[in-house]
């Protein structure tokens, strides 16, 4: 398996949080072992399949769904189940909070909890993305290929979408920063009314502050135990901030469908027949 991060150009940092590409052969195996638990995370995506078909399990809205050439995944608040075909080659951007909707526009409070081909939103630029990585081979030229259409957006970027302080404060939620951060204290370095900032919140994010600040903890504790087995799961809970194991599991079952165990049991499944993890997020 080909597993590749790379962080964006410096005029795209604020927006982008980092590119991957994976690139991993399922021939000859059962289709069950060629699925991957995606319970819902804090980035939002532009994501590229340049090979084989994908197609994903929706957890809310209970169905199979197949995927076109690339999709925008908005706030997400169900599991997906990743159903991978034999070749299975996927470009992806990583976007921080809000960075969705300052770049391309995405109005991501409407694409609550689903995707959507590309195309609808980006306009046929990106079907020009989709046709060149389904030419190359080479994993560099992909990547570049990617960012050089986030590279053009930006500079299609009307000046009056200029970052305000809100959008400098925002990574600060994400489960990389390594630290819990009160709702309240984004508010006040903001310099927002406590309604001022969930309504501006929403627009850049598509969920509410409180809704968010959970799936940040749930994703934040899922990732600590991945990274420390060593540790039981209640002193997961402890050092990521739920109160005991059962607010834990209460969060887990519902964004996940399965407790804290189970889920970690289907990625490390995963992760032995793919050859690693998909979406080790502390890399950056």
């Amino acid at each position: 398996m080909v597993l590749r991060f790379q962080q964006p150009a410096l005029p795209l940092r604020q927006f982008v949080q980092f590119y991957m590409l994976v690139h991993a052969r399922y021939d000859g195996l059962d289709p069950a072992q060629a699925v991957k638990p995606m319970p819902p995370a804090p980035q939002q995506w532009l994501y590229f399949y340049p090979r084989d078909e994908m197609s994903t399990y929706h957890y809310g809205q209970e169905r199979i769904i197949r995927s076109p050439r690339s999709i925008v995944v908005g706030p997400q608040v169900s599991r997906v189940d990743l159903r991978f075909p034999p070749d299975h080659l996927m470009v992806c951007a990583a976007f921080w909070p809000g960075g969705l909707h300052r770049l391309l526009g995405v109005p991501v409070k409407e694409m609550f909890d689903f995707s959507i081909e590309s195309r609808a939103l980006l306009g046929p630029a990106v079907t020009e993305v989709e046709d060149r990585l389904a030419e190359t081979t080479d994993y560099s030229t992909m990547l570049a290929l990617v960012e050089g259409f986030l590279l053009r957006a930006l500079r299609r970027l009307p000046t009056h979408t200029a970052e305000r302080p809100l959008d400098r404060l925002l990574p600060a939620l994400l489960p990389t920063r390594r630290t819990s951060v009160a709702l309240e204290s984004l508010a006040a370095e903001a310099c927002l009314s406590p309604r001022q900032f969930e309504r501006s919140f929403f627009e850049r994010v598509g969920m509410a502050p409180k809704l968010y600040a959970r799936i940040v903890r749930f994703d934040r504790a899922f990732r600590y135990k991945e990274q420390h087995l060593d540790l039981d799961w209640l002193a997961v809970a402890v050092q990521t901030g739920y109160y005991d194991y059962r607010h834990l599991v209460r969060d887990f079952k519902e964004f996940a469908g399965v407790t804290p165990p189970q889920l970690l049991a289907a990625e490390t499944a995963h992760s032995r027949v793919a050859g690693g993890s998909f979406q080790p997020l502390a890399a950056f």
